[in-house]
């Protein structure tokens, strides 16, 4: 994986993690295919007002093109770290980009006013407002903000997108983190698993319904790798690389109230040697198939910062 710059005519595929700073949360995940088409996961950003509008230039520069192409647009839940950058390319008019097909499973509106004391409910309207613009008027309240679904395979040049887990069932959710799309990539053999903000709760249904099937080469740490999914799901996984879309403070559990100590101590018990930390690296690339041996081994024990 390159920590510093952009991987540009490669003719693999290509995940890229990236973040405008060290202290913005967010989630951030582009996939280039080896034709060079975009599949771009949540983007969000939320806490860096200055870095706002960041993942458009970098769309650019990934792309190559002044006016990029997005062949898929994945919106995991309706938080503003993950859904900022889309309603920001969205509206602003001067940021000229074709979006081709936009992977949603949002709850209800009376779902957002209800849970987390209606905090977020101005997402619901935000998404919506910009999924239209994107693709037509009423698009969104015509398939009710559900685009995708539990089951579902998308292909796109090559890459499969498995949809693991949406949460339809709504009224069981006392929370939006546990309404994340959870979904797999198949890059060239290998398999990424984006957990977004999974709670235990979703983790739990994850585990109930595939088992031992969702063990997968690379993971995405779930709420950025602290207060996610159990140790028994992240043992389940059995990855062999661990994505953390994790700002520094979150990181170093900068306020003490964070579990990221706690999984980081996990992910050195299961012996997990690879691992990507936003913070430490704010773009970093993976091309595939992944070469094991070319790539740097990191300490993550809870006492090293």
């Amino acid at each position: 994986m390159q920590k510093n710059g952009i991987a540009e005519n490669r003719p693999s595929a290509v995940l890229y993690q990236i973040a405008p700073d060290v202290n913005m949360l967010l989630n951030c995940y582009v996939i280039r295919t080896k034709s060079g088409k975009l599949i771009v996961i949540d983007g969000g950003g939320a806490g860096s007002p200055d870095s706002n509008g960041y993942l458009y230039g970098q769309l650019q520069k990934i792309s190559g093109k002044e006016i990029p192409e997005v062949e898929a647009w994945i919106l995991t839940h309706l938080h503003d770290d993950h859904v900022n950058e889309f309603i920001i390319i969205a509206n602003d008019e001067s940021k000229k980009i074709k979006v081709k097909s936009i992977y949603l499973n949002a709850p209800s509106k009376q779902f957002m006013d209800r849970v987390e004391n209606g905090r977020f409910s101005y997402l619901y309207d935000d998404v919506k407002k910009a999924y239209d613009i994107f693709t037509e008027s009423g698009a969104f309240d015509k398939i009710n903000g559900k685009s995708v679904f539990t089951g579902d395979v998308i292909n796109i040049d090559g890459i499969t997108l498995e949809i693991l887990l949406t949460v339809s069932d709504e009224c069981t959710e006392d929370n939006i983190n546990d309404t994340s799309l959870i979904f797999r990539a198949d890059i060239e053999g290998q398999t990424v698993l984006f957990l977004g903000d999974a709670y235990i709760l979703e983790g739990n249904r994850l585990l109930d319904a595939y088992g031992a099937g969702i063990k997968s080469d690379i993971v995405q740490m779930a709420h950025h790798g602290q207060n996610g999914v159990t140790r028994q799901v992240y043992e389940t996984v059995d990855p062999k690389i661990c994505l953390w879309p994790t700002p520094i403070w979150v990181y170093n559990n900068a306020d003490g109230i964070y579990q990221t100590t706690l999984v980081r101590q996990w992910m050195m018990d299961m012996g997990v040697k690879y691992h990507y930390i936003a913070s430490k690296g704010l773009i970093q690339t993976l091309s595939f198939p992944i070469d094991y041996s070319t790539l740097e081994k990191n300490d993550i024990s809870p006492d090293k910062k």
